[in-house]
C-alpha cells in the first residue's frame, strides 16, 4: 500500500510510504508571499490555490492508494494565519474531488498522531524547560546576559523538537528543528502505518 501524507501549510510537509517503508519525502512552498498574490481577500485565494495545483501535482504523480492529512486545529492567534489554512486544505481537497475521486483522505489530529507515536516531552526535556525559565528570569532580573552554554543549558524543547528527534531516531535521517514541516508528515504517516484513528468531522 502506498500512502501520500501531508502536513497541509504554506510550506507543506509530504512523504511517501510504501507500505511500512518511507520512500520519499520533501517540502512544497509557494514562491511568493501570500500578500504578493494580488489585492486582499484574491491574494488568499490565488495563493492557496497556486499551492493546492502544486499538490495535486504530487498526488497524481504519486498516485497513492490513500493520502493522509494533519486535521486544522483550533483557531490561530492570527485570524489570517487561520484563514489560509482553512483555504489550502479547500483547494486541495476541491482538486482532489474532480482528479482523485477513488483515492481514500483521511484526516488525523496532530493530538492522535503523537499519541500513537508517544511523542511526549522527556523528563530530561522538561528538567532544561524548567532551567531555561529560572535562567531567564534571573537575567531579567539581574540584567545580566542569559549564557546558556556556560549554565549547561540548552535552548525551549517543544513538541516540533520530538517530532524531529523521534524522526532521525526512528529512520536514520539528520533533519534539523527548521525541518520540523517534513518531520511532522513523516510522524503522520508512520502513525496512520501504525493504525492511529482517523477523524470522522465530528
Amino acid at each position: 500500500m502506498k500512502v501520500l501524507a501531508l502536513d497541509i501549510s504554506t510550506k507543506t510537509g509530504w512523504c511517501i510510504f510504501q507500505d511500512v517503508l518511507l520512500t520519499k519525502y520533501g517540502l512544497i512552498k509557494n514562491p511568493k508571499k501570500v500578500g504578493e498574490y494580488g489585492k486582499y481577500p484574491w491574494s488568499y485565494l490565488n495563493a492557496c490555490s497556486a499551492m493546492g495545483q502544486q499538490l495535486l501535482k504530487l498526488a497524481t504523480e504519486e498516485e497513492p492508494d490513500a493520502i493522509v492529512i494533519e486535521e486544522t486545529n483550533g483557531c490561530s492567534k492570527s485570524r489570517y494565519t487561520q484563514k489560509v489554512l482553512e483555504f489550502l486544505h479547500c483547494c486541495l481537497l476541491d482538486r482532489l474531488a474532480v482528479y482523485m475521486t477513488d483515492t481514500p483522505v483521511y484526516y488525523i489530529n496532530s493530538s492522535e498522531w503523537r499519541k500513537t507515536l508517544g511523542l511526549v516531552l522527556s523528563k530530561e526535556d522538561k528538567k532544561n524547560n524548567k532551567k531555561l525559565k529560572v535562567a531567564k528570569k534571573l537575567s531579567e532580573a539581574t540584567g545580566k546576559k542569559l549564557n546558556r552554554v556556560e549554565l549547561g543549558i540548552r535552548g525551549i524543547t517543544n513538541k516540533k523538537h520530538v517530532a524531529v528527534r523521534y524522526v532521525n531516531e526512528t529512520y536514520g535521517l539528520n533533519f534539523r528543528i527548521k525541518d520540523n514541516d517534513i518531520c511532522d508528515a513523516i510522524c503522520l504517516g508512520t502513525a496512520y502505518i501504525k493504525g492511529c484513528s482517523v477523524c470522522d468531522g465530528k
